[in-house]
């Protein structure tokens, strides 16, 4: 097998992203935290300051609307986000963090951003990121081409 294939360097992000995920969830377990994809939804809807929609949630974590619906009446059902009227439509509603869900994503934040610094060390991963942004456009449907 030849090192630096497409499938090889699939394979290797992918157990990279799992065990970097499990490592970080791990820290935010022993710490008292919400879960790391509680903490994701969390940093979407603090991105958006109270005015994130379902659909915000789904395209920024990549999953469908309706898991993303669920998730946010879970987060909402824990207290941590609040939903309010849309007053640009009348069929969909904004949601925001609580107080509680501020206090969650600050104290969680902290801990995940430990974790990713402590598993990384001293690498420098700025070019790495470039370019695994520059892939991700090639996901998006405008990017794909046949």
């Amino acid at each position: 097998m030849l090192l630096g294939t497409g499938m090889e360097f699939f394979d290797a992000l992918v157990r990279y992203e799992v065990g970097l995920w499990d490592a970080v969830d791990r820290d935010l377990a022993r710490h008292g935290q919400v879960g790391l994809a509680t903490l994701h939804a969390l940093r979407v809807v603090g991105r958006y300051d109270g005015r994130a929609r379902v659909q915000d949630l789904s395209d920024d974590i990549g999953i469908t609307v309706g898991a993303a619906s669920k998730f946010v009446d879970r987060l909402e059902r824990d207290g941590l986000v609040a939903r309010s009227a849309n007053p640009a439509n009348r069929r969909s509603s904004l949601v925001g963090l609580t107080p509680q869900g501020r206090a969650a994503l600050g104290s969680a934040a902290e801990v995940a951003r430990t974790a990713v610094d402590r598993a990384l060390g001293d690498e420098d991963v700025e070019p790495l990121t470039r370019a695994l942004h520059r892939l991700q456009v090639r996901l998006s449907p405008a990017g794909v081409t046949a």
